[in-house]
């Protein structure tokens, strides 16, 4: 088993692969780079007929097949079948299932985080917003002062020009955050995903080392979401702000001199926390496409997903899932 200080180029230890057996009792399992399971087409002038593989229907065939979509980077799909895999309770695979998981949702989670700006973007947005606020809110006020109309046009003028680019800025760092919380609840289940493969095989080491490695990446990222609320809620302060300096002037500028448009920016402002108006729930999420099951597999994932008061599965739903009851007999 390789040594995480070895691995140079990926952040956790390598997933499980399942090798072909000849009898379901002499799997083994191993530790495999992805490179040496997946390799790249060579383009040829020659019309090749490729198989599609056989849609899965037993515990074991599932495994494999969200391995090869895990390796594939499809991770959607892979967590599909892991899931089918471990739902099924066969107990030589709820250990490399729950592993792969693991693996699955840490990849979800760096997915996630690429959907919006980083920290440092983020409070270079929010520190540029508030340079802008305070600008025009410092121009807004000597126009006010000077009792000058044409002082207070321009004034409007250019704050309601910064007001468009601080809200712009705003809506970045929303998107950041919106990014991270994702990111945050993957890590999460992909650190319950490891800590549930060590307790049920206790000489996991790649899988310990693997959830030390994501509880320390989530310490990070919840460090780094801390700091893009603060952001947002500076960019919403300065938005508002300006938008009551804006409204000063407005109230001081004759209705015959008011720029075109005035009357339109007294638009309802975004809660600072979700980035949607006040009241108005978020749209769910219509990215990637169904997945058809049988009877039989979905029998399975509602079985595995089933909870009472003597079993809960260990799926990584939670950060401190448990490991299955060992009480009940093989699937």
């Amino acid at each position: 088993m390789r040594h995480l200080t070895k691995l140079a180029q990926r952040d956790l230890a390598p997933f499980h692969v399942l090798q072909p057996a000849v009898c379901l009792a002499a799997v083994m399992v191993v530790t495999l780079w992805p490179a040496s399971i997946v390799s790249a087409a060579t383009a040829t002038n020659a019309t090749v007929s490729v198989r599609e593989p056989a849609a899965p229907s037993t515990p074991r065939e599932f495994f494999n097949a969200g391995t090869r979509e895990l390796s594939a980077g499809k991770f959607r799909e892979a967590e599909a079948f892991l899931e089918a895999a471990l739902a099924s309770q066969n107990e030589r695979l709820q250990t490399p299932a729950l592993y792969n998981l693991g693996h699955v949702r840490f990849e979800q989670g760096k997915q996630e985080l690429k959907k919006g700006p980083s920290k440092e973007t983020s409070a270079t947005l929010s520190q540029s917003a508030e340079e802008q606020a305070t600008a025009a809110i410092r121009a807004a006020d000597e126009a006010l002062e000077s009792n000058d109309v044409q002082k207070m046009v321009a004034a409007y003028l250019n704050g309601r020009g910064k007001r468009r680019e601080i809200k712009a800025a705003r809506e970045a760092v929303l998107q950041a955050l919106k990014a991270h919380r994702a990111t945050l609840a993957k890590w999460q289940r992909a650190s319950g995903d490891f800590k549930s493969s060590v307790e049920l095989d206790s000489a996991q080491i790649d899988a310990r080392l693997n959830a030390d490695i994501v509880d320390r990446r989530i310490a990070q990222l919840v460090d780094s979401l801390r700091q893009i609320q603060q952001n947002a809620r500076m960019c919403a302060g300065q938005c508002d702000k300006l938008g009551q300096k804006l409204k000063q002037l407005k109230g001081r500028i004759p209705a015959s001199q008011m720029p075109p448009g005035a009357a339109g920016d007294d638009d309802e402002d975004e809660d600072p926390q979700t980035g949607l108006p006040p009241g108005q729930k978020e749209a769910p999420s219509k990215e990637g496409k169904e997945m058809t099951l049988s009877p039989e597999q979905a029998g399975w994932l509602l079985e595995g997903f089933k909870l009472d008061s003597e079993r809960r599965l260990p799926m990584g739903q939670n950060a401190q899932a448990q490991p299955k009851d060992r009480s009940r007999k093989p699937w």
